[in-house]
């Protein structure tokens, strides 16, 4: 489901925008789900600056999530992420 939040919010027309060249991009996403659900710690890697702030834009955007368990308990799970945009 994040990738469809991402997909469905994600600023397609802002990689032409920025001059990049055709092709496909890599971006990487890492970020947590903390102990009460909420998303945490957003780090990206992007091939450029407004990209990756596109991305924590949309990752913080995300709706309150269901925490992980561990033994009965809530705990921090952390998630990397990676995506493909296509520039055209």
């Amino acid at each position: 489901k994040i990738q469809k939040h991402f997909a469905k919010n994600f600023d397609k027309d802002l990689p032409k925008n920025l001059g990049l060249k055709s092709g496909r991009k890599k971006i990487y996403i890492g970020f947590k789900i903390d102990k009460e659900g909420n998303v945490a710690d957003i780090k990206a890697r992007a091939p450029h600056r407004d990209i990756e702030s596109e991305v924590i834009r949309v990752m913080e955007s995300l709706p309150k999530m269901i925490p992980g368990k561990q033994r009965g308990t809530n705990v921090d799970v952390k998630y990397s992420i990676p995506f493909t945009i296509v520039v055209e």
